[in-house]
């Protein structure tokens, strides 16, 4: 019989300094992903235009797309592989990866036959029918799903890469792969004059290199340790795990798509005189709030690690003391980062355009769309726990309703008594059905097991792996 492995650090030592060790680099790499956008946002609008920038935004669904079905593979496989590590099967967990990737790579084909029939009428629709904004969008785009398969493969690494214990190495090609892509995009937008092509370019370069990284860390490795950095596999085992697993996640990327095609198309019909200006205003606050998701998409992930790594290895106490720690942090956060933003709600709009128009509009809708920010890092903390332990029912339920039975009908529904207000009230009134909901799903699990509070697993005192 398989034992864990003695030296997987996520089983051993003090819990809160795994914790932080593992969370800490993630967080800070998202932190710089998030913050290169926003930069690549200031160079096209300063150097192309704003037509610039309106194009690119305007494929926010399609990247929302992309980024699902990345997300559809990688979290489904983290969660398999965190338990197969923790189990100390490694044999198994290598051949999961290749698997992964042979997933991967159909879902790639997939993206590029589809957007090669329906990307032009995709991006005329999303541009209003202005042929050359959606020019511009089709240029930008195209050169994205081309190279979708370095996005997907890098993802599985960095996914295989956290889950063995090598946290803080992910951050670091991170890091310096966002360092790389500013670099990049500065001198193909602002000095070759590239314009969207520029942007798409300089993020597929950072992508090769920082794969060529990986690769030069896994030679290093003792052969037995190794995964591999890409190879396809003829088995699938895996693949139905994968796509449960994953789904959840993946689905609400697509929602979000599914949400802002929803908010612009109720604007046209609850504020047609001022449609340009609130999109200007909804395209800036939409940049800002994933900034702030991204912090949170990488502390999940580093919780995902922790609980499916002690959970394969019954250690229930660490596994309980991770719950807490992941509530805590991420309620104090979200706190912070409403606050800061309710006080800088006049000056945001100025970040990234010049017109007062725009600013305001910036600043009249912000708090409404953070009014229940505090509630949205903890509800995504605990789907994401049932995820790690391959619960895909209670992680599909508490990942798909806010979205899918709450805020998309409420789009829909709110403006017909409060206007274009009701538009922007979605969001919040979402945030607190899903609250009841959680709360409903984990009264039902408590009563069905002996889970505290349907969460947390008993422990027997003086249990030396308690501390």
């Amino acid at each position: 019989m398989t034992k864990p492995t003695s030296d997987n650090p996520y089983i051993q030592g003090a819990l809160p300094v795994v914790f932080v060790k593992t969370a800490a680099p993630i967080i800070l790499m998202m932190l710089v992903n998030g913050s290169f956008n926003l930069i690549d946002a200031a160079f096209l609008g300063r150097y192309v235009g704003a037509e610039a920038l309106t194009a690119v935004t305007s494929m926010f669904p399609l990247m929302m797309l992309m980024i699902a079905c990345s997300t559809w593979v990688g979290n489904g496989f983290a969660s398999v592989v965190g338990r197969l590590l923790g189990a100390g099967k490694r044999a198994q967990a290598r051949q999961a990866l290749t698997q992964a990737f042979t997933l991967a790579v159909l879902f790639c084909l997939m993206l590029m036959a589809i957007f090669l029939l329906v990307g032009p009428t995709l991006t005329l629709a999303a541009n209003g029918g202005n042929e050359h904004l959606a020019s511009m969008s089709w240029q930008y785009m195209s050169l994205v799903i081309v190279g979708s398969p370095l996005m997907f493969v890098m993802t599985l690494n960095g996914d295989a890469l956290r889950s063995e214990g090598f946290a803080g190495f992910v951050a670091v090609v991170s890091i310096l792969s966002v360092g790389l892509n500013i670099v990049a995009n500065y001198l193909f937008i602002a000095v070759l004059g590239w314009g969207v092509a520029g942007s798409a370019l300089g993020t597929l370069l950072a992508q090769a290199l920082s794969l060529m990284a990986v690769v030069v860390f896994r030679l290093r490795m003792a052969p037995e340790a190794r995964l591999p950095v890409f190879r396809l596999s003829a088995q699938r085992r895996h693949w139905s795990s994968f796509i449960a697993l994953g789904a959840p996640s993946s689905l609400n990327y697509i929602g979000l798509a599914l949400s802002s095609a929803a908010i612009l198309l109720n604007l046209q019909l609850w504020s047609l005189d001022s449609y340009a200006t609130t999109v200007s205003a909804y395209g800036i606050l939409t940049r800002i709030m994933t900034f702030v998701f991204l912090p949170l998409l990488g502390l999940s992930m580093a919780f995902q690690s922790i609980v499916g790594n002690n959970a394969g290895a019954k250690a229930h106490d660490r596994t309980n003391a991770a719950i807490r720690l992941a509530l805590l942090i991420s309620m104090t956060y979200c706190l912070i980062v409403e606050t800061t933003l309710w006080l800088l709600k006049n000056q945001v709009g100025f970040w990234f355009v010049d017109n007062p128009v725009v600013v305001q509009e910036v600043s009249r809708i912000l708090p409404v769309m953070t009014l229940t920010l505090v509630l949205f890092g903890p509800l995504l903390m605990i789907s994401m726990y049932f995820q790690s332990l391959g619960d895909a029912l209670r992680a599909a339920i508490l990942g798909l309703s806010k979205t899918y039975l709450f805020a998309l009908p409420l789009i829909f529904l709110l403006p017909l008594y409060w206007g274009e207000w009701g538009i922007w009230y979605a969001g919040p009134s979402a945030e607190i059905l899903a609250l009841l909901l959680t709360i409903v799903v984990l009264r039902q699990r408590s009563r069905q097991t002996d889970l505290r509070f349907g969460l947390f697993q008993p422990v027997l005192a003086g249990n030396p792996r308690e501390h």
